[in-house]
């Protein structure tokens, strides 16, 4: 029992620990949250572009879910959602990382050398089969409230 106890104990001084990146996104996002698009399967949830620590930051908030699959990758795309294809999503494409996981809450932070604006979309593609799941269009952030 004592155990237990010891184990909740530290379990909440760890969560209580762990800063939230929502309250800091709604201080320092740029857009509002906004939903995925879908090409072959559903993305659930919702995103949204700030800033943290001064790195542009693309959070997937907590209600993110999607289908599993082998070799996800973020990637950043020189044209929208409906314009690219499985075979273009990588070759006219910057990854930005592996995808985290393929539900939750989950962040990629831009390298540096990347301007957020040169790019129209994010998407998340299977790159080991060439299956475009979906993404979300940054250029439709401009409109947003």
């Amino acid at each position: 029992m004592r155990s237990v106890l010891l184990s909740l104990a530290l379990f909440f001084t760890l969560v209580s620990a762990v800063p939230s990146y929502a309250a800091d996104n709604k201080k320092s996002a740029s857009t509002a949250e906004q939903s995925f698009v879908k090409k072959r399967y559903t993305i659930k949830g919702e995103w949204s572009v700030g800033e943290q620590d001064g790195k542009t930051v693309i959070h997937f908030n907590d209600a993110f879910k999607t289908k599993s699959g082998p070799d996800l990758k973020v990637v950043l795309h020189t044209e929208t959602v409906d314009n690219v294809d499985p075979k273009t999503a990588i070759e006219d494409g910057v990854k930005i990382g592996v995808l985290k996981s393929n539900r939750g809450a989950q962040s990629y932070i831009l390298p540096d050398d990347i301007t957020l604006s040169d790019f129209k979309s994010v998407l998340i593609h299977c790159e080991a089969f060439s299956v475009l799941w979906g993404g979300f269009d940054i250029v439709d952030a401009a409109s947003a409230p």
